[in-house]
């Protein structure tokens, strides 16, 4: 185990070789690794650390996070926008091309803490899953600190904050989450003993609330349309990619609660003797037209299965990129192998550094129902993932933040202009709502920000869309299109607007429609 920790240590470019014998984390087969060529950002060169024979180690899952999602225009993490995962990366070793063997929370989370399949019929706790890697650290004599959000793996009798039952999700979803992460992150603290610390956080899984700086975008949990977020809005192209943004806002907000867990452990000297490991779940798909989101086939396989794996070993300084087909399965194993601890029950993961998942070609998963596999060659499933990738960065670009408000909805030009140097016309009968428009009238930027300028358009053409501009404080910040939710006749709007645009205090808000010739026609202000 030396000869892998020595390996994490030394500058290199490709993380390469072949690591030696090692006691196995799984009885089946050899723990050996793939090649990995490097691109990643570099942290300062500096001296290598001493591991610690027992170092701590945090292990961080996310919730319903395509790991694509992070990249920008040159296939690396994008350091303007998600600037703490790529400071991560530029530390430890990024596996790019990693992915979800499972579609559901309650399975999903699970294979990750114990590196074994799922099966049908079984719960996500302690019943079901009677070893798992709290075990493997429990008999090296860690501390254990759980916070399990959808699941109930380590019992109190091992864990701080251990659990016998799951705890509901929904309700989990609804409310507390930034509060559960700060929690999570209070308990952090060296001590006597190491420690291993686990976190499920329910990020950036909706409901899609929070903007990159942590204000929330409404008081209450619930979207201010109902069903925009769900399936009877799945068939609309213009709010599949509104519902899209506001995932990749919430995703620079769970970048920002990633920074605050860093800091701490760089403030309290621990940050280069712990292992770091953070992954997700599974992904979601934005895909038009659809009856879910969220259940693997062969048409989403590319959205719903990628996800984030970064590894950072004790002691480790240098960013390395793996292209290997990492499976969340092989999480748990990887961490025994970094450290060399034995799991000390049959695992069905690898490490991702042995040469069985060096030689992967191929991605398989079972379907939610177990009724079937979706399987896609390795090359296959990159070359999609890629156009997924083109796609979104022609419609939100990467870098700054700015960059996201202009690339979707019709009349883009329009975007920076004083509605006041455009020319106007008559108002043609249509009335409109703005949805929280008394919260518009005293924003406090440091608690909610209600970006999200959203309601209802009546008096026009029944099934008529509209384009829309929307002005905030005499300038215009957003274009976009009306829509329909699937069983409702009354004519919405959603569209986001940069938090900077709004002010502490009272804020004008103007929505308009952008007729063909370009004139604008107001509809409601706040």
């Amino acid at each position: 185990m030396r000869a892998l920790l020595i390996r994490f240590l030394i500058p290199a470019v490709v993380v390469t070789g072949v690591v030696l014998a090692l006691t196995s984390t799984s009885s089946n087969g050899p723990h050996t690794e793939r090649s990995a060529s490097a691109s990643a950002p570099r942290a300062p060169a500096g001296p290598p650390a001493s591991p610690p024979r027992r170092p701590y180690a945090i292990l961080l899952v996310l919730d319903e996070f395509p790991g694509d999602s992070l990249l920008d225009a040159a296939s690396h993490i994008d350091p303007v926008r998600y600037p703490n995962f790529a400071a991560l990366a530029a530390d430890g070793t990024w596996f790019k091309n990693a992915y979800s063997v499972y579609d559901s929370t309650t399975k999903a989370v699970p294979l990750i803490l114990d590196g074994i399949r799922p099966h049908p019929r079984t719960s996500p706790d302690r019943r079901d899953h009677p070893q798992s890697i709290f075990d493997m650290f429990a008999r090296h004599g860690y501390r254990l600190v759980t916070s399990e959000e959808g699941t109930a793996m380590c019992p109190p009798s091992l864990c701080v904050g251990g659990r016998t039952r799951r705890p509901a999700i929904l309700p989990h979803l609804g409310h507390g989450r930034p509060e559960r992460f700060d929690r999570f992150i209070r308990t952090i603290r060296p001590g006597r003993r190491p420690t291993f610390w686990m976190k499920h956080a329910l990020l950036p899984h909706g409901p899609y609330l929070y903007l990159p700086s942590g204000a929330r975008t409404r008081v209450g949990s619930r979207d201010p349309l109902p069903g925009m977020l769900t399936v009877p809005g799945f068939h609309d192209a213009f709010l599949t990619r509104h519902n899209e943004q506001r995932y990749l806002l919430q995703l620079g907000f769970v970048d920002h609660l990633l920074g605050r867990l860093l800091r701490r452990l760089k403030r309290l000297g621990i940050y280069d003797d712990t292992l770091i490991a953070v992954t997700a779940d599974h992904g979601i798909a934005f895909q038009v037209g659809v009856e879910t989101r969220r259940s693997v086939n062969d048409s989403n396989v590319e959205e719903l299965t990628p996800v984030p794996l970064i590894i950072k070993a004790p002691g480790q300084h240098r960013g390395r990129v793996s292209r290997v087909y990492a499976r969340t399965l092989d999480v748990t194993p990887t961490i025994a192998d970094v450290l060399g601890y034995r799991l000390g029950y049959r695992a069905d993961g690898r490490s991702a550094f042995s040469p069985a998942v060096r030689r992967r070609q191929t991605i398989s998963l079972t379907t939610r129902d177990f009724s079937a596999r979706v399987r896609i060659s390795g090359r296959r499933w990159e070359a999609r993932r890629g156009a997924v990738v083109r796609r979104r960065m022609r419609q939100f670009g990467s870098g700054d933040w700015a960059s996201l408000y202009a690339g979707i909805g019709p009349h883009r030009a329009l975007i920076g202009h004083q509605p006041d140097a455009l020319q106007h016309v008559a108002a043609a009968g249509v009335r409109g709502s703005i949805a929280m428009a008394a919260e518009l009238g005293h924003v406090n930027r440091a608690g909610v920000v209600p970006a999200q300028i959203a309601g209802d358009l009546r008096g026009g053409t029944p099934g008529q869309r509209r384009d829309l501009a929307v002005a905030v404080n005499g300038r215009i910040e957003a274009v976009g299109r009306s829509f329909y939710l699937t069983g409702d006749r009354t004519e919405h709007y959603a569209l986001m607007v940069p938090e900077e645009s709004l002010h502490d205090g009272p804020n004008l808000v103007e929505v308009y429609e952008v007729t063909p010739g370009g004139a604008l026609r107001l509809l409601v202000h706040s």
